[in-house]
């Protein structure tokens, strides 16, 4: 007679406990894509030395040696004086969406010399950012 009024009531507890565990789709967001950490190379500078222009202009080229985040990327360029840190204004870059880039720099005065940094982050990921990578450009020109 006990077994008879119990065990509807350990039934019913036993299945509310199994059915509140159970997990629910929307609680499993869908995988995020993973992107590369981002990579690079300047293949015709060399990296922390000095090297020549021989005008107001320099080609610069970019290979991006990582795989292309799928929003692109966005290049930050610093061109200043080695002396007196002076800042170079120069032009802006458009988003990379393909690889290689060339990047003109303009405006380097006769004579002087200057440290260029370039930086890459990705648009579609704030955090996948590189480090950056320097280099020093005189313009032996004598305008």
């Amino acid at each position: 007679m006990l077994l008879k009024t119990c065990f509807p009531a350990f039934l019913a507890v036993a299945l509310l406990t199994f059915s509140s565990c159970k997990k629910k789709k929307s609680d499993n967001p869908a995988p995020s894509t993973q992107e590369e950490t981002l990579a690079f190379v300047l293949p015709d500078v060399q990296l922390g030395k000095y090297n020549i222009a021989q005008d107001s202009t320099y080609a610069l080229k970019l290979n991006i040696t990582s795989k292309l985040p799928e929003k692109g990327v966005k290049v930050t360029l610093n061109v200043a004086t080695e002396t007196g840190n002076i800042p170079l204004g120069q032009d802006d870059i458009a988003d990379i969406k393909a690889t290689p880039v060339t990047i003109t720099l303009r405006h380097l005065k006769p004579l002087k010399t200057y440290e260029v940094t370039v930086k890459l982050a990705s648009l579609g990921n704030t955090g996948n950012v590189t480090a950056p990578q320097v280099f020093y450009l005189t313009n032996k020109s004598a305008e």
